[in-house]
């Protein structure tokens, strides 16, 4: 009987080892190339943005999908250099930091283009003026431990309520992977979006941890959906 049970649970292993590469896979091909409105919704997508942290150099990594692709990193790392060298692909070396769920694919689309938009501003035309702001070893370099700068992290925070605020991209929910990551409360608006944390996971279940994410954001978002088309039915009648 142990030796019927240990070759069962040897092949539970083993096919659960094949549906997690297969997830990874999967997202990685769905990551690839920039999403539209109408390409959310068609791929069974959540209005969503999923912000990757890597481990090594604490770059941060945006994606409309629950992966990423070599198409995103070439996409925002534009000007490469030994403070901000290119990243690699490697899964290990990421991990999330925060997933968003928005109140529609409009809001999440324009989240996503704002985020990159100013990554763009601040690696390429506003370079100066975003570097003077960071914090400085004793040689003027943006300070740095290893090869891991904070500074991206927290440029990329500031980014995502940046861009709520601005936009005013209300029913918005930010799951963060660890709470304090977000900063004192002042520094978000209210009114405009909820914070909470993720779920605990193994980093090697993270892919399953996400799509679980994706799945509970689609459902909130059709349940969202039916509310405001039944206020707007109610608000017909009551003009009729």
């Amino acid at each position: 009987m142990p030796i019927m049970r240990l070759r069962a649970e040897k092949k539970m292993r083993k096919h659960l080892l094949e549906q997690l590469k297969a997830r990874k896979v999967l997202g990685a091909r769905l990551a690839q190339g920039y999403k539209s409105e109408e390409d959310l919704a068609r791929l069974n997508l959540a209005p969503q943005v999923f912000m990757f942290k890597n481990l090594f150099s604490g770059q941060v990594l945006y994606s409309q999908v629950p992966g990423f692709h070599q198409d995103q990193i070439d996409a925002q790392f534009l000007r490469p250099n030994w403070e901000n060298r290119k990243p690699s692909r490697r899964s290990d070396l990421w991990r999330i930091m925060c997933v968003v769920n928005f109140g529609s694919y409009e809001y999440a689309v324009a989240a996503y283009n704002g985020l990159v938009h100013l990554r763009e501003a601040r690696d390429i035309h506003l370079k100066k003026e975003a570097k003077a702001m960071r914090k400085k070893d004793d040689e003027g370099n943006t300070w740095y431990s290893g090869q891991y700068r904070p500074t991206h992290a927290q440029e990329a925070i500031a980014d995502l309520a940046h861009v709520i605020d601005e936009f005013e991209l209300e029913n918005t929910k930010a799951f963060w992977e660890s709470m304090w990551r977000k900063g004192e409360d002042e520094h978000w608006r209210a009114d405009l979006v909820e914070h909470d944390s993720l779920p605990a996971f193994s980093p090697k279940f993270q892919s399953v941890m996400l799509d679980e994410m994706r799945e509970m954001a689609l459902a909130e978002f059709a349940k969202l959906r039916a509310q405001e088309e039944s206020a707007e039915q109610e608000a017909a009648e009551v003009v009729a």
